[in-house]
């Protein structure tokens, strides 16, 4: 879509598809209108917008849930509540629980390795754009793992 929005719209109503533009003088980024975030931006608060009516507040509000799914949902969110005082206990006691648990250390090194990850999607294009491919070339280029993680994230949800 980047791609499309880049080749296309490129000075269309006299605005930049993607530019920045500096003003030394008075040490100020002057960011130009850019259609690439006018799109995308318009097509997110649509989204959003869209998910206000669709996604579900809570279960007794939600139309769309059997009765038993209903109960499932509420049982659910009151067992994750975990307002039991029970087994209140002190801070040193809670950090040093939380240290010995392993499925802490696991959340760590996953989270861990997904801000690591991060930097390929985020500097992948201009990696790519190195190979001497235009523009336009290096942003098809960078789909492929896009689509096929988001393929994976909706075959792993289900």
């Amino acid at each position: 879509m980047a791609s499309a929005i880049l080749d296309s719209m490129h000075g269309k109503l006299g605005h930049a598809s993607w530019r920045y533009a500096y003003h030394f003088a008075h040490f100020s980024l002057l960011m130009r209108r850019r259609w690439l975030f006018y799109i995308e931006g318009a097509l997110t608060v649509f989204i959003a917008i869209i998910a206000i009516f669709v996604l579900p507040d809570f279960p007794e509000t939600t139309r769309w849930l059997t009765p038993e799914e209903r109960a499932l949902a509420i049982r659910r969110m009151e067992e994750d509540e975990g307002t039991d005082d029970s087994d209140r206990t002190g801070h040193m006691e809670g950090f040093w629980l939380a240290v010995k648990d392993w499925r802490v250390w696991w959340i760590s090194l996953a989270t861990t390795s997904q801000v690591i990850s991060m930097s390929f999607s985020t500097y992948f294009p201009t990696l790519s754009q190195t190979m001497g491919f235009n523009r336009t070339i290096t942003l098809v280029l960078c789909a492929p793992p896009f689509i096929v993680s988001a393929f994976t994230a909706l075959l792993v949800s289900r």
